[in-house]
């Protein structure tokens, strides 16, 4: 449920605006506002308005979940850290619990779930995520990305706006 984009996403610039909302003190998301058009202009301008930018902070590992309130998710990673995001299938009675505020999203018991494939990114780098499937973040340090998210399209869905535009 990745997929990295072809072209690198070197020295992005952008404004961190307010606090949208954090999850623990690990994730937090802001508003952003971008020096260029460069991230937006991966989306097709018909499909843009279905999908909201922000700025993610990661500073620490975070347990199997899926996110809330979102579908599909393209990171530009800024500053990656030191991470590796792995995707897994959970078992069928695997156990879902949310914390606070986790509306549609779950969170994982580890020895219930199957590896389905990981990824370490490069700062420049820029992958599609299919976030309503469960993942993972294992790592150190500070992790920073300019996400553009969508609670309306699948990953197959967005893959194939990304082909339009000859990202992937």
């Amino acid at each position: 449920m990745f997929r990295i984009l072809k072209n690198p996403f070197k020295n992005l610039e952008y404004t961190q605006g307010g606090q949208q909302t954090s999850y623990g003190d690990v994730i937090k998301y802001y508003d952003a506002q971008l020096a260029g058009d460069d991230v937006l202009r991966t989306i097709p301008e018909r499909y843009r308005k279905d999908f909201c930018l922000s700025l993610l902070k990661i500073t620490g590992s975070v347990p199997p979940h899926t996110d809330s309130e979102v579908k599909t998710s393209i990171n530009f990673y800024v500053e990656p850290g030191n991470y590796r995001t792995t995707f897994y299938t959970p078992e069928p009675k695997a156990v879902k619990r949310q914390i606070e505020n986790q509306t549609n999203g779950y969170i994982f018991q580890q020895h219930e779930l199957a590896n389905r494939g990981s990824f370490t990114a490069r700062a420049g780098d820029a992958y599609l995520l299919g976030v309503d499937r469960v993942h993972d973040v294992q790592g150190s340090g500070e992790r920073t990305a300019i996400c553009l998210a969508t609670d309306k399209y699948d990953f197959y869905e967005v893959l194939h706006m990304l082909v339009e535009t000859e990202t992937v």
